[in-house]
C-alpha cells in the first residue's frame, strides 16, 4: 500500500482532531419570557478558525444571574429556565472563547379592574358580570392574553371563575379578588335580589316532613277506595 496516498487523509484527521473552538454561535441569540417557570432550548456551535464546527468541544454553561434565569446543560445543549423577574445572560465558555445569550424575564406585578365596585343582581336566570382585567409587568408595560381568577371572600354572595367574571348568589355585601399569575387587586361586591316571584323558590311553611307523611296518607286512601 502506498504510503504517501495514506499520509493526507492521516493529517486531516490529526488537524480535525486538534483543531479548538475560535468562536461560538449560539441559536437562539437571545431568549425573552413572559412569566417565570417557563423554559426554553438553546444550542451552542463551536467553530475553529476556519468557520468549521468542532462538535467535539463542550460548553461549560453557567447564568450571570441565577435569580433571573437558570441553565443546566448537556454537552452543546442547554435548557434556560425563567426564575425571577429582570435581565441576565447565559454564558457558554470553551477554554479561553465565550459567548453570551441576553435573558430577559417579564411578570405581571399590576392588575387593573373595571368596574372598581361590583354591582350584581340576582335574576330569575343567572348571568354574570365580565369583568374589565387589565395586567401590567414590572416595567409597567400592558402584559396580554394572561387569565385573570376571581374568587369571592363570601360565597354566600357571590362566586367567581376563571374567565375574570363574578356570578350572584345571595343579597348582602363582600370582596372580590382578582388575580392574574400571582399579582392581585380587590373590590367591593354588592348583590341584591331582583328576581320575580315567579324565579324565586318558594318558601317552605312547617315541617316539610309533616307535608311528605299527609301526602302519603292521602295517596294511600285514594287506592284503598279505588279498590273497593
Amino acid at each position: 500500500m502506498n504510503s504517501r496516498a495514506l499520509a493526507v487523509p492521516l493529517a486531516a484527521v490529526l488537524v480535525a482532531a486538534c483543531s479548538k473552538a475560535e468562536r461560538i454561535e449560539l441559536d437562539p441569540g437571545s431568549v425573552r419570557f413572559a412569566g417565570t417557570g417557563k423554559s426554553s432550548k438553546v444550542h451552542a456551535t463551536p467553530l475553529d478558525r476556519r468557520g468549521q464546527p468542532v462538535p467535539d468541544q463542550t460548553c461549560v454553561w453557567s447564568s450571570t444571574d441565577e435569580k433571573v434565569a437558570t441553565v443546566k446543560g448537556v454537552h452543546n445543549d442547554a435548557t434556560i429556565t425563567a426564575a425571577g423577574p429582570g435581565s441576565a445572560a447565559v454564558r457558554c465558555a470553551i477554554g479561553g472563547v465565550a459567548v453570551e445569550a441576553p435573558i430577559v424575564v417579564r411578570v405581571v406585578a399590576r392588575v387593573v379592574v373595571a368596574p372598581e365596585r361590583a354591582e350584581l343582581k340576582m335574576q330569575d336566570e343567572a348571568a354574570p358580570l365580565a369583568l374589565q382585567v387589565q395586567a401590567f409587568d414590572d416595567q409597567g408595560a400592558p402584559f396580554a392574553g394572561r387569565v385573570a381568577t376571581v374568587t369571592c371572600a363570601s360565597e354566600d354572595v357571590c362566586r367567581g371563575d376563571a374567565r375574570g367574571q363574578l356570578w350572584a348568589v345571595g343579597p348582602g355585601a363582600t370582596t372580590a379578588t382578582v388575580e392574574v399569575e400571582g399579582a392581585r387587586t380587590t373590590l367591593p361586591v354588592h348583590v341584591v335580589d331582583a328576581r320575580t316571584a315567579e324565579g324565586k323558590p318558594r318558601a317552605v311553611k312547617g315541617n316539610p316532613m309533616e307535608e311528605i307523611e299527609r301526602a302519603v296518607k292521602a295517596r294511600d286512601e285514594a287506592e284503598r277506595r279505588a279498590r273497593k
